[in-house]
């Protein structure tokens, strides 16, 4: 049955939680996975899908009736079957779980991950560090930042990121989200496939124009006289393509919606530009044209349907977006982080 030992979740308060260990399920991903009705394709030798799936049939269990979706990359390995089979060279490494919820839940789903590990075994034990506690305070309950123990070693917890959004996702644009979470139960436990790609195509930032030679790829063109923007990272188009090489583009289920696609879009002038852009770039990208010949046949037409569903949606231009940035900019360069931290 394994000894409950003190870890340190948090070496800047020298917080400590008792862990039974080692670490372990009570319930084994894959009879989670069948319980969630995840295809067998989802891999659940990697340790953060494990966790992912332990979590969101914990909570399904724990708060029934209550509506959660997946998002970032779990939510595309959930998804799409190229984003788990090495093969393709679209799989890419996992570092977070990123979940969505309805704001009105989101201090029960935040109760209830912590109590994941007393319910659920060890290995889902979550935490709230002393930063993490400031993070949420700031963020006034659509956003919080919480922490799963992955593994310990010499008496520390190893940290992975849960991040949990309620009902809207903002990053360079804002997203609703509330009717995807509606739906996410009957639709895969993630947003909708339209929702997915949104995620990752609204990525935009300005860098200046000498360190173009640090985000080779990902250039989408100049920007004022010393400066370029820039398009998602090679983790995002990754999952991009994946999703398009497993998924057409339509209106019936399973298909990704072209017309939940713009429909965001056709009042947000800066949101229907950068994802044009973004689009405009995926068929240049080095990862498109890493692609087999088969599927470049298959994804390229793709792109271009939700190119030309784009062409449709004719937002007008706010006199804000005459000068400057017509998105939020974000802090970096969006360099991947660790795999997991301690604390």
């Amino acid at each position: 049955m394994g000894d409950t030992v003190d870890v340190v979740v948090d070496p800047f308060t020298q917080e400590k939680l008792p862990l039974r260990l080692p670490l372990e399920f009570q319930t084994a991903p894959e009879e989670s996975r069948k319980a969630l009705g995840l295809g067998d394709y989802v891999d659940l030798s990697d340790p953060v899908m494990a966790r992912a799936v332990g979590v969101l049939h914990g909570l399904t269990q724990d708060l029934p009736g209550h509506d959660f979706a997946l998002l970032g990359g779990v939510a595309f390995r959930f998804r799409a079957p190229s984003s788990n089979a090495p093969a393709t060279g679209l799989r890419r490494p996992l570092h977070d779980i990123d979940l969505s919820c309805h704001h009105a839940d989101a201090k029960k789903v935040h109760t209830a991950l912590l109590a994941l590990g007393g319910r659920h075994g060890s290995a889902l034990s979550v935490v709230e560090t002393h930063a993490d506690r400031m993070f949420n305070a700031l963020m006034g309950g659509r956003r919080m930042r919480l922490h799963n123990v992955t593994d310990v070693a010499d008496g520390r917890a190893v940290l992975g990121t849960i991040d949990l959004l309620a009902d809207e996702f903002r990053f360079c644009h804002n997203m609703d989200l509330k009717a995807d979470i509606s739906q996410a139960p009957k639709d895969g436990h993630t947003l909708a496939l339209s929702t997915l790609m949104l995620s990752k195509l609204q990525f935009i930032q300005s860098i200046p124009a000498d360190h173009k030679d640090q985000v080779a790829g990902r250039v989408l063109g100049p920007f004022g006289k010393r400066e370029l923007v820039i398009g998602p990272e090679d983790k995002d188009t990754k999952d991009l393509l994946a999703l398009l090489l497993d998924h057409p583009v339509g209106e019936a289920p399973g298909q990704i919606s072209a017309q939940r696609l713009v429909q965001p879009l056709t009042s947000d002038w800066g949101f229907w530009t950068t994802v044009r852009m973004n689009l405009d770039h995926l068929p240049k990208s080095p990862l498109f044209s890493a692609l087999p010949p088969a599927a470049q046949a298959i994804v390229g037409p793709r792109i271009e349907t939700l190119h030309a569903a784009t062409d449709r949606v004719q937002p007008k231009r706010r006199l804000a977006f005459l000068q400057r940035e017509w998105w939020e900019p974000v802090e970096s360069l969006g360099t991947t982080p660790p795999p997991a931290s301690t604390g």
